[in-house]
């Protein structure tokens, strides 16, 4: 924080200055250098590394470097200095293979080449990277975007570690840097090594690598966050992954996706890849994937690949990840968002490789595992008239034209449901959904806005039934604002929450289960709070 008060300072001193000085293009310099540092200090506040967009090959936009002119020209100034006046030397060995450095300049080319370096971590966010071509092809690089005396947040680290192992274990010599090699990049090689020894001390750690680097020193936030990540056993090595690929799911994505998401995911976890077949299903193949001991199990496929990966893995600590490849996609769309459904892929190998593992809930239906929902009447009737083929041919059209065929029948049902530990209590609808999880335009679980995915409770919604499709129609409606608003105006939709529900007919019961449909003679659902570990974008967090 104090860096943030110090650039503050001094852009509340250029604009006194700029407003003093009478020379208009003088005085348009130091307003610009005050805006600059400005941005410069609310990033501080925010720790918002991203601020000077690097890129991934460790170049910055020229756009920003023109916009940070000020700010970065006193960067560069004075970490020449620095370095210049340096009492160690720019790359040192810390351990075998693993080498703390300051900016990397030209000059050090030839002691990159003669340590045999052909990966580099890089933790700055102002300075532009060396141009990897003057060592070689043979170069894997990664950025993570931290502000000089900040600290990376739990997933940056996360990925770091990943990165920084995964080449180890290919004896690859790895140089970590950061301005002056002196926080940062201390920060980052001192959680590797945490990670790989769980048991060694803090203080340990940081006098090994001071014993090399004796300009290494960690400022009081930096140690702090470090300390915190390690007590809290957040520094650890997870990168043994098995993927799981459906390759009919959707549009049939997997052969045409396959080379793009092993070569990126190749760079930070030891992958194994297993395809289902028609004899074999998801939920086997996770089941054999678990005699390796994975970290984490990706399911790349539609709603039911995830689900089946998922009912192997839950209550446990295994890590799900999902690469989207299906038709509807729900739980994507629930966990990483609207981007999900235009940049599926990606958004999602995004997420696998710099994402934070979250905890959702997970429920029970008749003893079967359900991420999302449980649907009877206009669901289970949408889902049925979407067969595979249409679902194919006709991506998500294929439920729309199963929606609005299920909203004109009109069929309504008595059913009795029972929440908790409640009196049962009759109800006469054409819709009743109780989800877990559902995404924003799946409107029928939308009674009272959008299901919380992690708040231990089931959320139950039923329509009024009405013999005028319009009236159905304006129940949909309904919906649809509760959904935007996060409201209830219970006027034709009705919704309570509940961890329990049991529902019982006079007749066997059509419903769909994830997207699956099913027939029983009653339906017992059961929240489990908090059951499955998934791989989810980012939470916004200062690293404290």
């Amino acid at each position: 924080m104090y860096a943030a008060v110090a650039y503050l300072l001094m852009a509340v001193a250029l604009c006194a200055i700029a407003v003093v000085i009478k020379i208009p293009y003088f005085a348009i310099f130091f307003y610009w250098s005050a805006l600059s540092l400005l941005l410069v200090s609310l990033a501080y506040i925010a720790n918002l590394g991203r601020i000077f967009r690097k890129r991934q090959d460790g170049s910055i936009p020229w756009y920003i470097r023109w916009a940070f002119i000020p700010f970065l020209l006193g960067a560069q100034l004075y970490n020449s200095w620095q370095r210049r006046t340096d009492k160690v030397p720019p790359i040192q060995e810390v351990e075998p293979g693993l080498f703390l450095a300051c900016r990397l300049f030209p000059s050090d080319v030839e002691t990159l080449k003669h340590e045999n370096v052909t990966a580099i971590l890089d933790a700055t966010c102002e300075f532009d990277g060396l141009d990897w071509s003057l060592i070689g092809e043979n170069i894997s690089y990664l950025n993570i975007p931290v502000l000089d005396h900040a600290a990376p947040n739990r997933a940056q680290l996360r990925q770091a570690i990943n990165w920084i192992h995964h080449h180890r274990k290919r004896n690859r010599n790895v140089v970590v840097h950061c301005a002056l090699g002196r926080g940062r990049s201390v920060l980052v090689m001192a959680a590797y090594l945490l990670a790989k020894e769980p048991e060694a001390d803090l203080d340990e750690v940081l006098s090994r690598i001071q014993e090399t680097r004796e300009t290494a020193n960690l400022n009081r936030f930096q140690r702090k966050a470090l300390k915190k990540m390690h007590s809290s056993g957040e520094l650890e090595v997870r990168n043994k992954v098995c993927l799981i690929a459906n390759p009919v799911s959707g549009r049939k994505l997997w052969g045409e996706k396959k080379h793009e998401i092993m070569s990126r995911l190749n760079g930070y976890f030891d992958m194994s890849v297993k395809t289902t077949t028609e004899e074999v299903n998801a939920a086997m193949l996770a089941e054999q994937a678990l005699a390796d001991h994975p970290d984490m199990i990706i399911a790349c496929g539609g709603d039911g690949t995830v689900t089946e990966v998922a009912s192997v893995i839950c209550n446990s600590d295994i890590v799900l990840g999902i690469i989207p490849m299906g038709t509807a996609n729900a739980l994507a769309h629930v966990i990483m968002g609207i981007e999900s459904k235009a940049f599926g892929v990606d958004k999602a190998l995004d997420v696998l490789i710099s994402g934070d593992v979250q905890a959702i809930d997970t429920a029970r239906c008749n003893d079967e595992l359900t991420l999302l929902l449980i649907g009877l009447g206009f669901e289970q009737k949408m889902i049925e008239s979407a067969h595979r083929d249409a679902k194919n041919n006709s991506g998500q059209f294929a439920y729309l034209q199963g929606f609005w065929q299920a909203l004109g029948e009109h069929k309504a049902k008595d059913y009795e449901l029972t929440l908790d530990d409640m009196a049962p209590q009759s109800v006469h609808t054409n819709s009743m959904i109780i989800a877990n999880a559902a995404p924003i335009f799946t409107l029928l679980a939308q009674g009272r806005g959008q299901p919380e995915h992690d708040d231990g409770l089931l959320d139950v919604n039923w329509l009024e039934p009405a013999k005028d499709s319009s009236v159905n129609v304006l129940s949909i409606a309904e919906l649809a604002f509760n959904s935007v608003t996060q409201t209830q105006l219970d006027v034709n939709a009705h919704h309570t929450n509940a961890r329990k529900v049991r529902v019982t007919a006079n007749e066997p019961i059509d419903y769909v289960i994830d997207g699956e449909t099913r027939q029983a003679d009653e339906l017992v659902i059961e929240i489990q709070p908090s059951s499955l570990r998934v791989m989810a974008p980012q939470r916004n967090e200062e690293s404290s």
